[in-house]
């Protein structure tokens, strides 16, 4: 469990998701939506690769899976952007949900995510209230799709 803020919420955290080649194709979500965090955060509990109460030991993790599934380029944009901007993105932009989304070099699908919880509501969001902490809701539900 994690630790709450001033206001009993839980303090944010990142969970962790990783899928690769055929787990990726079989995803059941809806097309070009495999990088909503939102999303991610209503899957079963058991999709979680790891939890992270830091951004130091988030990052780690993000970077050492890119280094298990390197991509025949690394200018590919999914994997570039990933290796560039993680740091920043866990540091100063917090609330956005961190991915590495590109084909390894053996040609698998690789999908990482770093999935800021508990997420706010953005304004302008088609959503009206932001998805539960999937350490803390008490059944799985329906997945989206």
């Amino acid at each position: 469990m994690h630790t709450a803020d001033r206001t009993g919420e839980a303090a944010l955290h990142w969970h962790a998701y990783a899928k690769t080649g055929d787990e990726v194709y079989s995803l059941p979500l809806p097309y070009g939506s495999h990088l909503n965090g939102d999303l991610w955060l209503q899957m079963p509990r058991d999709w979680i690769a790891a939890t992270f109460d830091d951004e130091d030991a988030a990052d780690q993790w993000l970077k050492e899976q890119l280094a298990l599934y390197p991509p025949e380029n690394i200018a590919e944009q999914g994997y570039a952007n990933a290796t560039l901007y993680t740091r920043w993105q866990l540091t100063r932009e917090r609330h956005k949900t961190v991915w590495a989304d590109y084909q390894d070099r053996h040609g698998r699908e690789v999908v990482r995510l770093l999935v800021p919880c508990p997420r706010p509501s953005a304004p302008g969001a088609l959503r009206k209230t932001p998805p539960e902490c999937p350490e803390t809701r008490r059944s799985v539900g329906p997945l989206p799709g």
